[in-house]
């Protein structure tokens, strides 16, 4: 009688693990807590809603649950990061500069004037997805997409920056890093340290009079009420990413992190697709309102790529290494030359 009690309690010890662990497996949802610094229901949250979220519920059954805590409301990009290494956060979305605090390898995207236009940057993200997958796993995170965060520009309150020498009459802020840093002082600025949340603030309290961002940005922060001059050469383009940690990740079953790696592709193409529309209705809509849109004069358009020209291998070794430089200006060169 006691052998076959003690084999009733081992035969429903088993039953219960084996269904513990299938509902782990299948059932239950794992809850990825993501921040981002989009405030909800506009520009890039908005696809995040309406694309993101929905695509990975399907891909994985629901057995991913995704919390977001939208607006900065965990702070910034520097907070996820801190947030993320000891499990506060599983994941962000990140601005470029978020991305380059992740692995300092992004910035060779973000070089001045290296792009000129999105067919260059789909070609390019195709070919160096792989590369940095590999640098984000070997900072112990995982990419789930790279997405855009728009052909950036200068915005003034007071400059129209058509001239190199205008640029060290600006006080132009800066956030997005040494990279950004290196170069304002090559265009003869002396750039002022402001963090992103701060920046509104900065703004319109005439701390700075200028500074680099997506058009999105500046319609969803109000900030196109108060600058006056958009200088529409595209200074640099700046990707955006949402990312989880390594330990968020593998909380998912092989087969759905298969589902998910399966639709990137697809996801990519409609998330960019949007942020592209919305960036160039912002724009639009920040000129109907009344910005000045301002262009350098070819001879000055020159003078101040000449002086933007060093950044590229002035960072070699300093944000990446010379053979991503290379594979990314080769991958660049196969595309023109197909044209």
């Amino acid at each position: 009688m006691k052998f076959r009690k003690i084999s009733l309690l081992l035969v429903l010890a088993v039953a219960f693990f084996t269904a513990l662990s299938q509902s782990a497996l299948a059932g239950e949802a794992s809850v990825w807590k993501i921040a981002t610094l989009a405030p909800k229901g506009v520009g890039w949250a908005r696809h995040v809603e309406n694309t993101f979220l929905p695509e990975i519920k399907k891909a994985t059954d629901g057995s991913v649950d995704l919390k977001v805590f939208w607006g900065g409301v965990m702070g910034d990009d520097e907070d996820y990061v801190k947030k993320m290494r000891i499990g506060q956060l599983d994941g962000a979305g990140m601005t470029a500069q978020g991305a380059v605090m992740l692995t300092k390898e992004w910035a060779v995207l973000e070089i001045p004037f290296m792009f000129t236009n999105y067919g260059e940057v789909d070609y390019v993200r195709k070919k160096m997805t792989p590369a940095f997958d590999q640098y984000m796993e070997d900072n112990g995170y995982k990419l789930i997409v790279w997405i855009d965060q728009d052909f950036d520009k200068f915005y003034s309150i007071n400059h129209k920056l058509t001239r190199l020498e205008d640029f060290s009459k600006a006080r132009i802020v800066t956030w997005y890093g040494e990279l950004e840093q290196r170069v304002l002082e090559r265009l003869g600025a002396s750039p002022i340290p402001v963090n992103v949340p701060e920046i509104p603030a900065a703004l319109r309290s005439g701390i700075v009079d200028t500074n680099i961002a997506p058009a999105i940005w500046m319609v969803g922060t109000q900030m196109y009420s108060i600058s006056r001059y958009v200088n529409t050469m595209n200074i640099r383009y700046a990707p955006a990413i949402i990312v989880v940690t390594r330990e968020a990740w593998d909380s998912v079953s092989d087969n759905h992190q298969k589902n998910m790696l399966g639709i990137r592709e697809e996801l990519t193409a409609k998330f960019v697709a949007g942020i592209r529309e919305d960036n160039q209705k912002s724009l639009a809509a920040m000129l109907r309102y009344g910005m000045v849109e301002t262009t350098p004069e070819p001879e000055e358009m020159e003078k101040i790529k000449k002086a933007l020209a060093p950044v590229a291998e002035e960072m070699v070794d300093v944000m990446y290494p010379q053979e991503l430089l290379d594979e990314m200006v080769g991958y660049l060169k196969e595309y023109r030359t197909s044209l």
